[in-house]
């Protein structure tokens, strides 16, 4: 089958909220972004599940499963006259495309709650509630919504759902005090959450995220609720969600069950964190044995890592697979970790190789076992999550020619500082001037002193242009 970018982009375009997207090139090759069924843990992706996408991948894809910076997986290389027999697959093992793409309530991200000690209530739970009054839902779906809306729960106040960058960010204080980010998110124009309520109970949570969607859909908003909240300034777009969260509460599902965190108790995690969130098959196997051995699942997360709980039998020190991984027993622990969007292998806007740039920074930070969490953005719409990130590439274009903004310093709850940008082909130089700042106690790798890598980029790195604009992190205020 012969067809153009073009007619394959006008026939899937409007159903993105199916999960499907337009792969790179004048070809029938499609992708398809796939999260868990209605009324199942998002986070909680089981043994016979990984096997399906393993057996899809190796007959109709690239053999390979990305794990994406959005806590669900996405299928490459899928030709178009086969989407039904994937489709029918999928749902064999209770795996589902829809609203995970394009203008839809996508996947309502959970922190791993049920392997954290440091949790305060079940995220997962939480997640699930919210998603499921989302899920299959038409006045949430394109075309009556004009943008997607993201949503995250994170079980504790350090927020490792990154609500920072959230359209809606809940972070857990106890069992029934949240507190509420509103207005985050990246692309072509960055804006830090801004806290917005706090002491939330758990009861009020969902007409908060319903009243946000629903104000979108009433300002016919397509660049998304950031705008809404630039629009408006945060008083008064905090009594606006106040005012349509109360005048829709009460129509809504109630929330009143128990949110008590339910551990898996382990001796260990074992933490597959694939470059560039690409799974290679072959590792899939292995994978499914540790996890039938075990509790039969795995946690997927956002920062493209797969957390397999090992609780019934002593795990090898060397595991049989070719993807990076570690055993711990703590996952909140801080190690080098380098995350990226799929770059132009696949996506019609990027810019840049990033598989190939997280590869060849992974195996630096390796040698030097630097503890910094890196990641690459193919273009400006920064799937990467690059502003979140110790250390963020984000490719961009400028007069004709590639070159990477550079952010430092970013968190869970803070976007990083913009500090200039350089030709795409030298990443591995500023990645060199960081290492080796780090290794002479210059800066402290928990630390990143955004003025001083600055200053030193001037100095060693040609190409350094340090960036001179005002970035855009922060909504209008009155």
């Amino acid at each position: 089958m012969s067809i153009t970018f073009r007619d394959k982009f006008k026939q899937f375009y409007p159903k993105r909220y199916e999960g499907i997207y337009t792969s790179r090139g004048d070809n029938p090759l499609v992708s398809i972004r796939i999260r868990q069924g209605i009324g199942r843990d998002p986070a909680k992706w089981y043994a016979n599940q990984w096997e399906k996408l393993a057996e899809i991948a190796n007959n109709y894809g690239n053999k390979k499963i990305q794990l994406t910076t959005r806590g669900d997986v996405e299928l490459y290389g899928i030709d178009m006259k086969n989407l039904e027999i994937v489709l029918q697959d999928l749902e064999s093992v209770g795996l589902d495309p829809r609203d995970s793409c394009g203008a839809s309530v996508r996947n309502v991200i959970p922190c791993p709650s049920q392997l954290c000690q440091k949790a305060k209530v079940n995220a997962e739970k939480l997640a699930l509630f919210i998603a499921n009054f989302f899920r299959h839902n038409k006045d949430y779906e394109y075309p009556a919504l004009p943008k997607r809306v993201k949503i995250s729960v994170s079980a504790c106040e350090t927020g490792c759902a990154t609500p920072v960058i959230m359209d809606v960010g809940i972070i857990a204080k106890d069992k029934d005090k949240f507190d509420v980010m509103i207005g985050g998110g990246i692309g072509d124009q960055a804006f830090e959450g801004k806290t917005l309520f706090t002491d939330v109970p758990a009861s009020k949570l969902l007409p908060i995220c319903v009243a946000v969607a629903n104000i979108l859909k009433r300002e016919k908003e397509k660049r998304g609720f950031k705008h809404v909240v630039e629009k408006y300034g945060e008083e008064k777009i905090k009594e606006m969600i106040i005012q349509e969260a109360n005048s829709i509460a009460s129509s809504l599902p109630i929330f009143n069950e128990d949110l008590t965190p339910e551990k898996v108790e382990f001796d260990k995690i074992l933490t597959i964190k694939p470059i560039g969130g690409w799974l290679p098959t072959t590792d899939v196997p292995e994978l499914v044995r540790i996890m039938e051995e075990n509790e039969g699942y795995g946690y997927l997360f956002n920062t493209q890592e797969l957390y397999i709980p090992i609780t019934k039998n002593d795990i090898k020190e060397k595991v049989d697979i070719l993807s990076p991984y570690q055993l711990s027993n703590k996952i909140w622990e801080k190690t080098f970790n380098v995350n990226s969007c799929i770059g132009n292998d696949y996506c019609p806007p990027a810019l840049v190789q990033t598989t190939e740039m997280a590869t060849k920074v992974y195996e630096r930070l390796k040698q030097e076992n630097i503890k910094l969490r890196i990641s690459f953005s193919g273009c400006t719409h920064s799937c990467g999550r690059h502003w979140i990130m110790d250390i963020g590439f984000g490719a961009v274009a400028n007069m004709g020619n590639v070159r990477l903004n550079i952010v430092i310093g970013g968190g869970n709850k803070n976007l990083g500082k913009l500090i200039g940008s350089v030709p795409a082909n030298k990443y591995m130089e500023v990645t060199e001037v960081i290492v080796d700042m780090i290794k002479k106690d210059e800066i402290n790798e928990n630390e990143l002193d955004a003025e001083l890598i600055k200053e030193r980029l001037m100095e060693k790195v040609q190409g350094f242009e340090e960036f001179e604009e005002k970035q855009k992190i922060q909504v209008k205020t009155p």
